[in-house]
């Protein structure tokens, strides 16, 4: 296997693992380091790689990343000297692949890249905290000292501790971006909206860990971690919510293939394809779900025609028979409310462009692309041949500015330009 071929994640922990061996060769432990503290950092490490969490394509581990920061942070002694950052590194990293290597043989995934990432960047917060030193002192000498204020001294140890974080974040985002692709800003969105509150708890647990150390020991690490707990417990309850929101979505989608009103799979299909024109149109993620969500109800209403549509296809279908299926797909869908925000954008999948252009009508862009990609696979009927693709694109220039927004049918044939499945 090449070089070049390796996936970016694999490639990360390569590297993770000789910054460990040498953490492990510069590190000096012997028996007194392994005080209370210390070994309940450690159990407490192994098992918060037993409860990582994927959130914005990444995967986080808060409940390692907390303790193993109050392990770097707080002041120890092993053998009546300050650590260096490599000695305690060493044990996060063995804390670290003990956790990974249990969590595989209870037959669970471990994404080497996030491993990876998330120990890099507790080794720059390490090195800084513990091995650069202003004036002869280092930041935890200095953040530990009498002399020092309480509060400065957490406020400079949530520092370093957040550009730890940011390089983890760097690290984890470069690994997808190598893997999947996709944009700058939607990786900054992502990890603003839905991570900040995640981020923030964590990095600021690690701290509270540390300066709590010298007056609770031990009991610091599972007394603040106990907001960090419940944080995850939140963050896993409100992903148990939306992947049963989704599974609802997918197994409503379905309903018109299963009474015979559609083609198989032309809901699936559609919502590929409409998800693919928003990223050539760099939508932002929540419009891009949005448009996912649309794409797989648009058809519901099929299921209040007296009979099917020939192939269920809704391109060659009378402006009465679209309004009708629109309208039948508003009343189903409009019965959970959980999908009030969809009503609108499922409502106008129906109007054809030169309403906006003509009377300017608002026709939301979900809606556009759910338009277009709809038309698309009702002329192919799924076929991928580069003729059956030419055809599709022929029959919807034929209609641009009238029935399809142009711009969305521009990028529909980037879609398939930059995939190489059709030459223009």
């Amino acid at each position: 296997m090449r070089f070049k071929h390796l996936p970016p994640g694999l490639i990360l922990f390569t590297f993770t693992i000789l910054v460990g061996s040498i953490a492990a060769i510069r590190g000096e432990i012997d028996g007194s380091a392994l005080t209370p503290f210390v070994l309940v950092a450690i159990a407490a490490i192994i098992i918060g790689e037993q409860l990582p969490i994927r959130l914005a394509q990444r995967v986080l581990a808060p409940l390692t990343t907390a303790p193993a920061l109050g392990l770097i942070l707080a002041p120890l002694s092993f053998g009546g000297e300050a650590p260096s950052a490599a000695s305690v590194l060493v044990i996060v990293w063995l804390s670290m692949l003990v956790g990974g290597l249990i969590r595989h043989l209870r037959g669970r995934p471990v994404v080497e890249g996030s491993l990876g990432a998330r120990f890099l960047g507790m080794g720059l917060t390490a090195i800084l905290a513990r091995d650069v030193s202003i004036g002869g002192t280092t930041l935890i000498e200095w953040a530990f000292a009498d002399s020092t204020r309480q509060g400065f001294a957490a406020f400079a140890l949530l520092a370093v501790a957040s550009v730890g974080g940011l390089l983890e974040t760097i690290l984890e985002k470069a690994v997808i971006w190598l893997d999947e692709g996709g944009t700058l800003m939607g990786m900054v969105t992502d990890e603003i909206r839905p991570l900040a509150g995640v981020a923030a708890a964590t990095a600021s647990a690690g701290p509270l860990i540390a300066v709590a150390r010298p007056v609770l020991d031990w009991v610091a690490i599972p007394l603040l971690l106990l907001p960090v707990l419940m944080m995850y417990l939140a963050v896993q309850w409100v992903q148990d919510s939306r992947r049963d929101l989704e599974e609802s979505i997918a197994a409503m989608s379905r309903l018109p293939e299963v009474s015979g009103f559609s083609r198989t799979g032309h809901g699936r299909r559609v919502a590929d394809v409409a998800v693919r024109i928003a990223s050539v149109l760099d939508v932002d993620p929540e419009m891009c779900h949005r448009i996912e969500r649309t794409a797989l109800l648009h058809d519901v209403g099929h299921l209040g025609l007296p009979e099917p549509l020939p192939g269920g296809r809704t391109i060659n279908a009378s402006s009465q028979v679209q309004g009708q299926i629109a309208g039948t797909t508003v009343r189903i869908v409009g019965s959970a409310p959980m999908f009030d925000e969809l009503l609108p954008l499922l409502d106008q999948v129906r109007t054809p462009f030169r309403q906006s252009r003509e009377f300017g009508e608002h026709i939301p862009l979900e809606s556009r692309i759910v338009r277009v990609a709809n038309a698309w696979d009702d002329i192919t009927e799924g076929a991928r041949s580069p003729r059956a693709r030419q055809v599709a694109l022929e029959r919807l220039h034929l209609g641009l500015g009238y029935e399809y927004d142009p711009d969305v049918v521009a990028a529909l044939e980037q879609v398939f330009v930059d995939e190489g499945a059709l030459v223009i």
